[in-house]
């Protein structure tokens, strides 16, 4: 049957041959089974008019949907609607299905059923497993057709009835949307005005776009022509303001403001002559016009100026900085202008500040030679003799001696190295007061007032003569400072020349020295490279005159030393005036080396030591008894290490060591010399046995230097003491030779003891070491 009703139809062997359970609508055995259900149960939905349907039963749903719901069942329909092909199968197959179910089979009408192709459908059925187990089973089809009918008229009769409820609902629903659709057609009939008009405004904007762009381009071209035509015009075009201004008012800074502005149209006119600008050659001759016009007007007003300079109690630096280099930028126009008129402003100041501080220099050292204390002479060398040194038959010479200072110490005219806020020296005042300095004083004053003015004088050339060029006006500031300073330079070597060439004194060119290099390092911390060359000479100046000075010492000493006059005078064992004056002189020459160890200096001072020595050794000869030529020696020595010590300077070290050891070496001479009346025996007995291991003991004389130990050692240390009292009048010296004299006499006691006890000298009761200390101590406190 199902494969009748399949090659009835026209459905092809392989959809037929599809199972039951899994097949879609378009399958031929689930529309047989759905048939009965089709025809007993009609749609709520009509499906439309096709051929073979029930169009009495299908009317009133019609009408329903025509009056009522027409909208919705529209939509509805489409879901519920099943395809064209099984409308058009339930059609055909609805009079077959109209029976009773009880009945189908007498309906059939199976006389023209073929069976050809049953075996091919059932076995294509049992191919679907449920089908084939079904059949295996023995399950009747036609009771679960019957059953699947029923729960499709349920679920119908549960739609339908669910449909009735809600379709108020959808009725609203369908008038909603359309509502919607409406309001939605509304919209789009706005938007697509709106649309439109913004197209026709994006094309409105396109084309201002255009435009703005276009006008962007023309307004930057006309400001770049703008720009160079503005600079074209004011480096051509001059004010008549500016003319009328440069041509007939005077120098002003008003003046100054306009000459700068045609100096900046001069740049233009010459960085531009080569181009083809007609404007160019007319401004050409005006420009030039005024160009020496300015020139000459700036001449005139900086030579009036500099003329103003030379007028007396005229403040140079403050008309340097309140006038020249307030216009400054006018030298500079001149310099870069007009040649001549710079050249001819440069040499008038060359002129006129040479000739002011010459004169002003000149003036301030001859009232400076005014302030000077009496120069040292050939009388103060330090080997000259005393007598020499006074006055003649009437005594000329008392009133220089008494003005004049002590050549040989140093004082405290170092205060002039070491005081760096001293001022200058005025010649009005210390007239007024009656003052006197030392010359190294005058020349202190006289460089420092030299470097200051010459450094503010050096400063303002290279600021004012400067040009563009840095070396070029480094060239230009020194030129113009030589010339303006040669002469005055001049002044000052002639001011210390005059001094050294007739000074003895020193002690006061090395200070000279000391104070021209502190004067160099202050020009070198200012940065003023131009007063080198006079430094320098002044230097060359100093430096010869002190070695001469020192040369001249030296041999003064090898004078004194050759004269038999000198040497036979000598009677006294006191520190000889010889001394003082060389201890005075070397700690002066050391102190002031302190820090720049200048091996000349150091060389004069080890020579005129030597001198010394020498002479000393001289003169101690002529003392018959040791004693006296040692203590000559002693005192002469003492004085010497005494000056050193009271100077307390590093730089005298060295040279107070040295004398120290001769001090001591001829301090142990002098203890020998004493103990030796005395207690001569036992001394030569303790330097024999210490000479020689072997010596030979000679118990007597051992006994005997015992025993007159014992009886004399008193009366001996009394005259000891007063030996040493007469030799020396420095206490603190006295003391020390006494102290190493007792205490040496105890060295040699304790020696000789020692040998009395080694060697078993028997009757000697010898005078016990503690007792003698005893005694000692009482000599302490003589000085």
């Amino acid at each position: 049957m199902w494969g009748w009703g399949c090659a009835k139809r026209g459905v092809k062997r392989s959809e037929a041959s599809r199972p039951i359970i899994n097949s879609s609508v378009d399958c031929m055995p689930w529309k047989l089974l759905a048939a009965p259900l089709l025809r007993k149960n009609k749609p709520i939905l009509p499906l439309g008019k096709d051929d073979g349907d029930d169009d009495d039963d299908d009317r009133p749903l019609a009408d329903f949907h025509k009056t009522n719901a027409q909208s919705t069942l529209k939509e509805l329909d489409i879901l519920l609607q099943q395809d064209k092909g099984d409308r058009t199968l339930k059609d055909e197959l609805s009079p077959m299905l109209s029976a009773d179910d009880s009945g189908l089979e007498d309906d059939l009408d199976l006389s023209h059923i073929t069976f050809d192709e049953v075996d091919d459908h059932i076995s294509a059925f049992q191919e679907d497993e449920f089908v084939r187990q079904a059949l295996e089973n023995g399950m009747d089809l036609r009771e679960y057709a019957r059953q699947i009918d029923k729960e499709r008229q349920s679920i119908q009769r549960d739609l339908e009835n669910d449909y009735a409820e809600h379709v108020q609902s959808f009725i609203d629903l369908h008038n909603e949307i359309q509502s919607c659709d409406e309001t939605l057609e509304r919209m789009e009939e706005l938007l697509s005005v709106f649309q439109s008009d913004l197209g026709n405004i994006s094309g409105e904007i396109k084309s201002l776009q255009e435009r703005s762009s276009r006008m962007s381009v023309k307004l930057k071209n006309r400001k770049a022509v703008e720009t160079k035509l503005a600079k074209a015009l004011h480096g051509m075009v001059i004010p008549p303001d500016s003319i009328k201004k440069i041509t007939e008012s005077q120098v002003d800074e008003v003046w100054l403001q306009y000459l700068l502005g045609i100096n900046q149209q001069m740049r233009f006119v010459k960085a531009n002559q080569n181009k083809p600008i007609k404007a160019l050659r007319n401004v050409g001759p005006e420009l030039e016009k005024l160009r020496l016009k300015a020139a000459s007007t700036i001449r005139d007003f900086f030579i009036e100026r500099i003329n103003a300079l030379l007028v007396p109690n005229t403040n140079v630096q403050i008309m340097q900085q309140s006038v020249f280099l307030k216009y400054k930028e006018l030298h500079q126009f001149v310099i870069d202008r007009h040649h001549d008129a710079a050249a001819e402003i440069q040499q008038t100041y060359i002129n006129a500040l040479r000739w002011y501080f010459h004169n002003h220099f000149e003036r301030y050292s001859k009232g400076l030679v005014k302030l000077q204390t009496v120069t040292a002479d050939k009388t103060d060398l330090i080997g000259s003799e005393e007598h020499g040194r006074k006055g003649g038959l009437f005594g000329a010479s008392k009133t220089a001696l008494k003005d004049k200072t002590n050549v040989f110490s140093l004082g405290d005219r170092i205060d002039v190295l070491r005081m760096q806020d001293q001022g200058v020296i005025l010649v009005h005042v210390a007239e007024d007061k009656d003052q006197k300095y030392q010359f190294e004083q005058l020349f202190r004053s006289f460089n420092l007032t030299l470097i200051d003015n010459a450094s503010s004088e050096y400063l303002f050339i290279y600021e004012f003569f400067s040009t563009r060029d840095p070396k070029k006006s480094a060239d230009t500031a020194k030129y113009v400072f030589q010339q303006i300073f040669e002469s005055t330079e001049k002044v000052g070597l002639h001011f210390t020349k005059s001094y050294i060439e007739n000074s003895y004194d020193a002690v006061g060119i090395l200070l000279c020295i000391r104070i021209n290099t502190q004067m160099a390092l202050e020009l070198q911390r200012r940065r003023v490279p131009a007063l080198e060359g006079y430094t320098n000479s002044t230097n060359m100046a100093l430096w010869p005159r002190f070695q001469h000075v020192m040369t001249l010492h030296i041999e003064s000493l090898k004078r004194m030393a050759a004269s038999k006059s000198v040497i036979s005078a000598v009677k006294d064992i006191h520190p000889h005036f010889v001394t003082r004056r060389y201890a005075e002189f070397a700690a002066s020459l050391l102190a002031l080396n302190e820090g720049y160890d200048d091996a000349i200096l150091i060389n004069s001072v080890q020579k005129m030591r030597n001198e010394l020595e020498g002479l000393l050794a001289r003169m101690s000869n002529e003392f018959m008894e040791p004693p006296r030529r040692i203590a000559f020696l002693i005192n002469n020595y003492d004085m010497i290490a005494s000056v050193f010590q009271e100077a307390h300077n590093r730089a005298l070290e060295s040279e107070l060591e040295h004398v120290r050891q001769l001090l001591s070496l001829h301090t142990g001479a002098f203890v020998d010399e004493q103990l030796k009346p005395y207690f001569g025996a036992m001394v030569t007995c303790v330097k024999q046995m210490e000479g020689s291991s072997r010596a030979q003991v000679d118990a007597a004389e051992l006994q005997r230097i015992s025993h007159h130990f014992a009886q004399t050692w008193r009366q001996s240390l009394a005259s000891i003491n007063a030996s040493v009292i007469q030799y020396f009048s420095n206490f603190k010296n006295g003391t020390t030779v006494l102290h190493a004299v007792l205490g040496q006499l105890i060295v040699y006691y304790t020696k000789f003891l020692d040998i009395v006890e080694q060697h078993g000298i028997g009757g000697v009761q010898p005078v016990g070491v503690q007792t003698v200390m005893v005694e000692i101590k009482k000599f302490r406190s003589t000085f």
